[in-house]
């Protein structure tokens, strides 16, 4: 038979442990002298298969994204593990606005800026640890100090230090903010204005209404004025009137002194009494002078006044007359307070009694 000898390995070799694969089995020594025929070899073990994933599970798992709540908190494991880099990359990942599925909470949001600070100062970067405090502060300008009891004093006072630089940041961000809300309280007043503007412009509107008043012609030859008034000419209208019906009434009045005259003389030579024929024909003359001026001015105005009423004749007006609304348009009327009768009693040292208060 064939002996086979092992080596001993060293002592520092022996220490090391064993590898974590199995080794494969080595074959049994065979006799030089062995006539018998070789056994049949045993059939090879089928491989075990461990079931695999299929290509959609795989997909719906790295689909399958935390809450905001449960990301925090796996970063905040890292975080309190030490192992700043990997929960500073991890809580990079999770703030990138564009990322795949970046934390949308505010309250979240807030809170992983801190801890990727508190990462960013365990990993020895202190200066790039005031960008994430700085964004948290800008985004909330009211926002309080890390719990000094969850976070160490370094982030603490590095939250404090990068405050007070924003300090005058935040509050022209503030005023910026007041000066915004104002401006759009006055855009709002002012479209409140325009609003009820153009309310009562629509009231007033609806209330009006357009009607066409047609002229006549004939009103046109019309004299005293009647074709000027007919065409919107009160002025002109009023003065042909008066003036011709002063003129007209002065041509009939000396008309009416003339035959007062004439038959006063005659009766006084019936009478037989002595009449100044001199003065007679004197006061006559004066008289049909009177007569003839006013009658042919009054003539010529209201000739005039035919003619250029035809000549500046309109055939209609457009007016605009005043309606009521209908009544599912109209204003509410404003609500009135209701009586209210109330008995207060009183008492003093002349007796008792009750006053009674009301309101009307």
């Amino acid at each position: 038979m064939v002996a086979s000898a092992v080596a001993l390995p060293p002592r520092d070799v022996a220490a090391q442990p064993a590898p974590a694969t199995p080794l494969a089995p080595a074959k049994p020594p065979v006799s030089s002298d062995q006539s018998a025929p070789a056994k049949a070899a045993a059939p090879a073990p089928k491989p075990t298969t461990t079931p695999t994933t299929t290509g959609g599970d795989a997909q719906r798992k790295s689909d399958d994204r935390l809450s905001d709540e449960a990301e925090l908190a796996r970063v905040v494991g890292l975080y309190e593990a030490g192992k700043y880099r990997e929960c500073s990359e991890q809580i990079e990942r999770l703030l990138d606005p564009i990322g795949k599925a970046p934390l949308r909470q505010p309250t979240i949001v807030e809170n992983a800026r801190v801890y990727w600070a508190a990462c960013l100062l365990g990993a020895g970067a202190g200066d790039a640890a005031e960008a994430p405090l700085r964004a948290a502060i800008h985004e909330n300008p009211q926002m309080k100090p890390p719990d000094s009891l969850v976070f160490p004093q370094p982030v603490v006072q590095r939250f404090l230090k990068v405050r007070d630089s924003l300090v005058n940041e935040i509050r022209a961000a503030e005023q910026a903010r007041i000066e915004q809300a104002q401006a759009e309280a006055r855009q709002r007043q002012q479209r409140m204005e325009f609003e009820r503007a153009r309310t009562r412009g629509l009231e007033q509107l609806a209330q009006q209404e357009s009607v066409v008043v047609r002229n006549r012609r004939v009103l046109a030859f019309v004299p005293f004025g009647v074709g000027q008034l007919q065409n919107r000419q009160e002025a002109l209208g009023y003065t042909l009137m008066v003036s011709e019906v002063l003129l007209g009434g002065f041509s009939i009045a000396a008309v009416a002194v003339q035959s007062q005259l004439a038959a006063t003389a005659e009766q006084e030579r019936r009478a037989g009494r002595f009449v100044d024929e001199q003065q007679q024909q004197s006061q006559q003359s004066t008289w049909g002078y009177a007569r003839t001026i006013s009658f042919w001015g009054f003539a010529g105005l209201a000739l005039g006044g035919v003619l250029q009423a035809n000549l500046e004749y309109v055939p209609e007006f457009r007016e605009t007359r005043k309606r009521r609304l209908p009544p599912e348009l109209e204003a509410p009327p404003p609500a009135r307070k209701a009586a209210s009768v109330m008995y207060v009693p009183y008492a003093d040292q002349h007796g008792a009694g009750l006053n009674l208060v009301g309101s009307f």
